[in-house]
């Protein structure tokens, strides 16, 4: 994790921000975000655009994916939930930056992510 981008984030107010923006589908089931990396990377927007930008390039939307709009509490659920085994949160992941050849994804790791976006006081303990 780059030392700078981990400053940026804790300085930047998350309390501010109401909603995230994943890519994600709902076949018959609960909800299923797209993961990179075999599951171990959540890419995470801050806006539509950004999401959008992503995943069209990928061909997500031919395989069902979809931009979904997350609260910072459904955001949290996903992590604390099915996906409590992702190791990096990648907020506003470019497609430039992922080249799908292991490349070094900027990030926080899940646990600095959730503090991040929840206080301690409000969220609970992991």
């Amino acid at each position: 994790m780059l030392t700078g981008q981990r400053e940026a984030y804790r300085r930047s107010s998350s309390l501010s921000r109401s909603f995230w923006w994943l890519v994600a589908r709902n076949v018959n089931g609960p909800l299923e975000v797209l993961t990179l990396d075999g599951g171990d990377t959540l890419p995470v927007f801050s806006g539509e655009d950004e999401a959008e930008l992503f995943s069209w390039p990928k061909g997500a939307r031919e395989l069902g994916w979809e931009v979904h709009e997350a609260s910072t509490e459904e955001l949290a659920s996903v992590l604390w939930g099915l996906y409590q085994g992702v190791g990096l949160v990648a907020l506003d992941l470019s497609i430039e930056i992922f080249d799908g050849d292991n490349a070094e994804l900027p990030g926080l790791n899940r646990e600095d992510f959730l503090e991040w976006i929840i206080p301690r006081s409000l969220g609970r303990r992991w």
